[in-house]
């Protein structure tokens, strides 16, 4: 298992069937990390509502995920020990005030543990296989996203939001294992200053 680095926030972000999770629970199996999926935090309220993973959902679902996530930033700074590190997964896009909101606050988590933020982009740059991937049978039991259509509709109309971290990092997905997606990510947060 991987010792490089201490107390160090990697955030994934990437689209709704980019791998996140996939990735994120390689990385807790190479190296000292715990994991904060969106999932943990967004299927509270998910279970609680009617979700299909293809209808829109209400606004008023993520004002009170956002009161979860602040639940959970308020445990990782003042109460989780200062050496842990975190991989947090969001599907984030630029031009989203709420999405951008998010980054920075978990940026402020960061800083407030006295820690490093590392967010890394996932992207997919073969639609089919985004396609397949959000329409993977095992995504419908997490209440994940699931339209077929959705890879085109991102790809037409969003972008993976770019935080402008210098600790950042792109990393195209489409042809990586998750293992391997895994690996090149600890190995940047155990080489980047």
């Amino acid at each position: 298992m991987s010792m490089g680095f201490k107390n160090t926030l990697i955030h994934l972000l990437g689209f709704p069937g980019t791998g996140k999770y996939t990735i994120a629970k390689e990385m807790v199996q190479q190296a000292d990390i715990r994991l904060v999926d969106n999932h943990l935090i967004n299927n509270t309220i998910f279970t609680l509502i009617k979700t299909d993973g293809k209808t829109k959902l209400p606004e008023r679902v993520w004002d009170n995920t956002i009161k979860i996530w602040e639940v959970v930033a308020d445990t990782m700074v003042h109460i989780s020990p200062p050496d842990f590190n975190f991989v947090l997964t969001n599907a984030l896009v630029e031009g989203d005030a709420l999405d951008i909101q998010h980054a920075k606050n978990m940026m402020a988590v960061a800083a407030a543990r006295g820690g490093r933020y590392i967010p890394v982009r996932l992207v997919l740059s073969d639609l089919d296989e985004h396609v397949a991937r959000i329409t993977a049978a095992d995504r419908k039991n997490r209440l994940k996203e699931i339209n077929a259509e959705a890879p085109k509709r991102y790809l037409e109309k969003h972008k993976v939001l770019d935080v402008g971290h210098p600790l950042g990092l792109t990393l195209d997905v489409t042809r990586l294992t998750a293992a391997e997606a895994a690996q090149k990510i600890i190995y940047h947060a155990e080489n980047v200053a």
